[in-house]
């Protein structure tokens, strides 16, 4: 300690020592924090599993048939988010946009950016498109991008939570 005070003083070894408990407070909080796995699937690994988790997010649910091409999840920061896009069958369609979010969810543009990056991200190309998008209970939100794209009824699907 006479050392220390005579190096910086009394002020500047209880600096030093400050800095110190908080850069540990910070380690040990950061530490304690539990964070999961990020997911990036593609046909054909995008099964019922995915379409079940997307479900639970945001209250979707995916008629018979529903076929995933692709799928990301990111649960490794501290808010979790997910994307998929997916076919409805079309003799389906119509089941489908009965879905709370098509029913009482706003027409704005959606800015789905979740699925920004992946190969099958390709909302753009939607044709006859039309946008969806709803705030959630405790601070989520979901939008949807749905479609014609390739002859096929398409949807693009993103969940936040905030």
């Amino acid at each position: 300690m006479f050392f220390w005070g005579m190096l910086c003083g009394v002020e500047g070894f209880f600096n030093v020592i400050r800095r110190f408990i908080l850069i540990m407070a910070i380690l040990l909080v950061s530490g304690c924090l539990e964070f999961g796995d990020d997911i990036y699937l593609t046909a054909p690994d995008v099964n019922a599993k995915e379409l079940d988790e997307v479900t639970r997010h945001t209250g979707i649910a995916f008629p018979r048939g529903t076929v995933g091409l692709g799928y990301v999840f990111m649960g490794s920061g501290i808010d979790d988010s997910l994307a998929i896009k997916v076919v409805i069958p079309g003799e389906e369609k119509e089941k489908f946009l009965l879905n709370d979010l098509f029913q009482i969810g706003s027409r704005e543009a959606c800015s789905i950016q979740i699925g920004k990056g992946q190969g099958w991200w390709t909302p753009e190309r939607l044709t006859n498109r039309k946008d969806y998008n709803m705030n959630l209970p405790e601070g989520r939100y979901v939008e949807c991008a749905f479609g014609k794209e390739g002859g096929r009824w398409v949807t693009y699907i993103s969940w936040m939570e905030t």
